[in-house]
């Protein structure tokens, strides 16, 4: 009885043990070596530039910014950026360590959850411990660790992954997955675990919404996982209605009047900055969807891209938009088709449009398409991917011999592992730095305006001042066919600071008071020209319009301490009493 009792204890920390560190070298393996990949696009203004996240303490200061930038539900991330600079400061090392941390936290939880609905759809119950079930369990060990490894290696990760800021969509993905695998545990149990459990799941969502606004889909997905996997009669259904849609309804009203003054205001209203109706957008994203499925399934470096340019659809007439839309309405038919005779595929595709709903539905934004929205809806294709693997055992057990099938399934299931992990890494290669992602973005979106002032930018920062102004001139002449020309300040001032570095001064002030009037609140262009006056020794209008830029972003006041177009100016008491 002792021995049994020791064997099977043994069992089962080999079950979990091993699992765990394999997904732990082969997060460990593919991701090492970007952790030093510098910062680069938005990490800039909300990390390296932000001065509201300079002293954790200092929570007055800090809501402040949230405001400012207007992300309170991005809280957790952007505190965590500021624990990063308390510690660290800006040394890359330390921010992308914790992105690496969450995403192989979120590896390890796909892995129990996988485990957990395996075993609901596929294993049999038995009263005893045998051959047959121990085999079972073994298989079930297997399915889920090749879906969590298929979660870890797959290249549409980097995005989340590499890309430091977007640490959101992983912190927010981490808690979605965490509240989800105790929701799990909780209806599998009863007592004061059950209640643990449910309770743990509360803050696991409030973690998920203050990460990133994916998280309200949370909800959904567990009355969806209740309903298929639960729910056995038509009672049990009618039960779980009473529970669930007070919730979902609290939720929708709230995202309805409440969430960033109320979508259905917008709705009514057009919102200011929307350049598409919402059915425009639905539109789209039906194209955009069936992109995401090709990239989650044939991941090309070539078809990669940190910053995509997709046209816009207005008809849903109009090539391919008609086709894409008749596919996801396929998908979803046969989602409710398999609900009965399959409900981890029925799961899995429900998933993948649940979770990519607030972005990729009717609410119109300024981002088309973006890889790092995959990050979660990825889990339904590793389940799906492991169903495969599992249905090829079959196959195969029935004309060859049980090694000789475990053999040949293993050998396949390695074969998507090794080239996601290949392209993975060659993805965090091209995200070592600005210069490297920007020259790959412009060789696949060689038309879009911010491509090339951002590779314009990276070349300025490099010291490649023609290479600058090349770049800039380019998004500019793209600029001519944008409507709305409120981020042609940033050209205009990339292409000053070319001038300005070569010494053409009056070139250079011509195109910062452009971008200026442009926007009269873009504090950078008052500040580039106070650098211009103080080089010229111009002593009032240089005060003058470092005054203007530190009024509206107060990182240049500490900017301007260490720039050398001041040095004219240093020991000036009217500059100093300014930078006091």
């Amino acid at each position: 009885m002792k021995k049994s009792f020791h064997l099977t204890m043994n069992r089962k920390m080999k079950s979990y043990l091993i699992p765990l560190v394999c997904l732990s070298v082969l997060t460990v393996g593919l991701y090492i070596h970007s952790l030093n990949n510098h910062f680069f696009f938005d990490d800039l203004p909300n990390i390296v530039e932000n001065p509201y996240t300079r002293n954790p303490m200092d929570i007055p200061l800090f809501l402040k910014g949230l405001g400012t930038h207007q992300s309170w539900f991005r809280i957790l991330p952007t505190y965590s950026f500021a624990l990063n600079y308390h510690v660290h400061q800006l040394n890359v090392f330390g921010y992308h360590l914790v992105n690496l941390i969450l995403h192989l936290l979120s590896g390890f939880l796909v892995y129990f959850i996988a485990r957990d609905l395996f075993r609901l759809t596929l294993h049999k119950k038995e009263n005893s411990i045998d051959k047959s079930s121990d085999f079972e369990d073994k298989k079930i060990v297997f399915l889920s660790l090749f879906t969590a490894m298929i979660f870890i290696a797959h290249p549409i990760q980097v995005n989340t992954v590499a890309y430091i800021v977007q640490r959101n969509e992983g912190m927010s993905a981490f808690f979605y997955l965490l509240g989800f695998f105790l929701f799990i545990k909780g209806a599998l149990n009863k007592g004061i675990k059950r209640w643990l459990c449910l309770t743990g799941t509360g803050f696991s969502f409030l973690g998920s919404i203050f990460s990133k606004e994916i998280g309200f889909t949370l909800p959904l997905i567990l009355a969806l996982f209740d309903f298929l996997f639960l729910c056995k009669t038509g009672e049990d259904i009618i039960k779980r209605l009473k529970i669930y849609l007070p919730l979902l309804l609290g939720v929708t009203v709230y995202i309805a009047f409440f969430l960033r003054g109320g979508l259905l205001y917008q709705f009514m209203g057009r919102a200011e900055g929307w350049r598409w109706t919402p059915w425009e957008n639905l539109l789209t994203q039906s194209n955009v969807i069936l992109q995401y499925m090709k990239l989650l399934f044939l991941p090309l470096p070539g078809w990669l891209n940190i910053d995509h340019d997709f046209p816009v659809s207005r008809s849903l007439f109009e090539y391919p938009t008609y086709i894409s839309a008749a596919l996801i309405v396929l998908l979803l038919f046969l989602a409710l088709f398999l609900i009965r005779k399959n409900r981890l595929v029925s799961f899995s595709i429900l998933w993948f449009f649940v979770v990519l709903a607030p972005t990729s539905s009717v609410i119109p934004i300024w981002d088309i398409m973006v890889e790092y929205r995959l990050y979660l809806p990825l889990l339904s294709y590793a389940f799906l991917l492991g169903l495969a693997v599992h249905y090829l055992f079959n196959v195969f057990r029935k004309f060859l011999s049980l090694k000789l099938s475990l053999g040949v399934v293993l050998g396949l299931s390695c074969l998507p592992l090794i080239f996601y992990s290949h392209v993975t890494l060659h993805r965090n290669d091209v995200f070592k730095d600005e210069l490297t992602v920007w020259s790959d973005t412009a060789k696949k979106s060689p038309q879009k305006m911010r491509v090339r002032h951002n590779l314009g930018r990276a070349y300025f920062n490099r010291g490649l001042i023609d290479d600058a102004i090349r770049e800039g001139e380019i998004a500019l002449e793209l600029s001519a066919h944008i409507k709305n020309k409120t981020n042609v300040k940033f050209v205009l001032n990339l292409l000053g600071g070319g001038y300005f570095r070569k010494g053409e001064n009056e070139k250079a002030l011509d195109l910062f008071q452009r971008a200026a009037e442009i926007d009269p609140q873009f504090a950078t262009a008052y500040y580039n020209m106070s650098c211009v006056y103080a080089n010229q020794n111009e002593k009032e209008k240089a005060l003058k319009y470092l005054k203007q830029g530190i009024s509206l972003h107060r990182i240049y006041k500490e900017k301007a301490r260490g720039d050398r177009d001041f040095e004219l100016l240093r020991g000036d008491k009217d500059f100093e009493k300014l930078l006091e």
